[in-house]
């Protein structure tokens, strides 16, 4: 519509003008000097026209070759862009492929050109670390470095990513200095959560998981999960049984009937002949949650009534446990302990019928040997030695 309304205008003042110019052509007078020019408004209009038609076309030239350089410049630039950007496509698409030199080489040729040189540099440390071609993965790095000085925390965490499975220590360094730098980083925090997990430094967890907790950085189930790891570890690590006492009685009852937590409690105190109590904070737990390394643990106190143990660990196969094992294994156990071979043996017979395991034939062949039957333990024996060869063969 605006381009009709002017074009509109555009006619009628033409139409105007040319109809003044029809009936009076007018006289224009140009001295110069001696010099005197005198020519028609028309023809005086119409070279002005040109005049300014040639100006504006010879500035046009002059700037189309004034910039002729630049744009040449950035003709290539764009074609290297283009370039890295294919580059980086193909790059990305062989690692879906799991072809990491393909991919590592496309990705590395063009990084300098490309307006995410850092993505390739980055990828293609990934690429070299997948084939363990670790000198180039460390050039790579170290070249990202020099091209993005800004980017020190990004790539420091890739570096400590790669590095956290064969150099835990290494990548602790690293995710330790950074933190340093930028203390509000919940990233970094939480990488350097986890590489103190796998180093089991339950102490230095210790002190930075208020900071993670603080920093919401993870969900519920995972702070519950690594917290559990955090105090399992440091009941692992304790050597004394005051100590033990001490820590346990710090703790929540619901962090008590935790699994992971219990079991470790459990482990140290029947390693230290403590024995007290436990058979009953092993039933509340599993009352809460079934744990087969518990359920383990309670065939192995010694300490009390076995035959009442017994019928306890019984109901438990009724609540959809009688193909379980481990609970057949500690029922074994236990019916034994009682004096109640035939029952005993049963059970161990089952669990072994299920998941043949050394232990269980070996508590087998006690029991036969408690009850005085010791040729039939013998064979149970020999057994247990078939089984330890054929597992033997089987990891050579």
């Amino acid at each position: 519509m605006g381009l009709i309304l002017t074009l509109a205008i555009v006619f009628l003042v033409g139409t105007g003008l040319a109809t003044l110019f029809i009936y009076d052509s007018g006289l224009v007078s140009m001295v110069w000097g001696d010099w005197v020019i005198e020519t028609s408004v028309s023809f005086a209009f119409v070279g002005l026209v040109l005049l300014f038609m040639l100006i504006y076309f010879a500035i046009r030239l002059f700037s189309t070759f004034w910039n002729m350089p630049k744009f040449w410049r950035k003709n290539r630039r764009l074609s290297q862009y283009k370039k890295a950007e294919t580059a980086l496509a193909k790059g990305m698409i062989a690692l879906e492929y799991g072809d990491w030199r393909k991919a590592e080489k496309e990705l590395i040729k063009s990084a300098k050109q490309s307006e995410d040189g850092l993505m390739h540099y980055l990828s293609a440390a990934k690429m070299a670390h997948n084939q363990s071609a670790y000198k180039r993965r460390d050039r790579y790095l170290a070249q990202a470095r020099e091209n993005y000085l800004d980017e020190s925390l990004t790539i420091g965490l890739v570096e400590a990513r790669l590095r956290s499975e064969s150099e835990p220590e290494t990548a602790r360094i690293i995710l330790e200095t950074l933190l340093e730098q930028a203390p509000d980083n919940v990233t970094v925090l939480v990488e350097l959560a986890h590489i103190l997990q796998r180093l089991e430094d339950w102490n230095a967890l210790g002190e930075l998981f208020p900071r993670l907790k603080k920093s919401r950085a993870i969900d519920k189930a995972e702070q519950a999960a690594l917290e559990e790891s955090l105090f399992a570890g440091k009941i692992m690590r304790i050597n004394d049984p005051d100590a033990l006492d001490h820590l346990w009685n710090q703790m929540s009852p619901e962090r008590k009937a935790t699994p992971k937590i219990l079991a470790e409690y459990v482990e140290k105190s029947l390693g230290w002949g403590q024995e007290k109590q436990l058979s009953g904070l092993i039933e509340r737990a599993l009352k809460q949650q079934w744990d087969d390394r518990l359920v383990y643990q309670y065939g192995r106190i010694t300490l009390g009534e076995p035959l009442e143990r017994l019928k306890t660990a019984e109901s438990w196969l009724k609540k959809g446990h009688e193909q379980n094992p481990v609970l057949l294994l500690t029922l074994g156990r236990l019916a034994c302990a009682a004096q109640l071979w035939g029952r005993g043996q049963n059970y161990l017979k089952d669990s072994l019928k299920i998941r043949p395991e050394v232990e269980t034939f070996h508590t087998l062949a006690k029991c036969y040997e408690a009850e005085g039957k010791e040729s039939q333990a013998a064979l149970i024996y020999k057994e247990a030695i078939l089984k330890l060869e054929d597992i033997g063969k089987s990891v050579s």
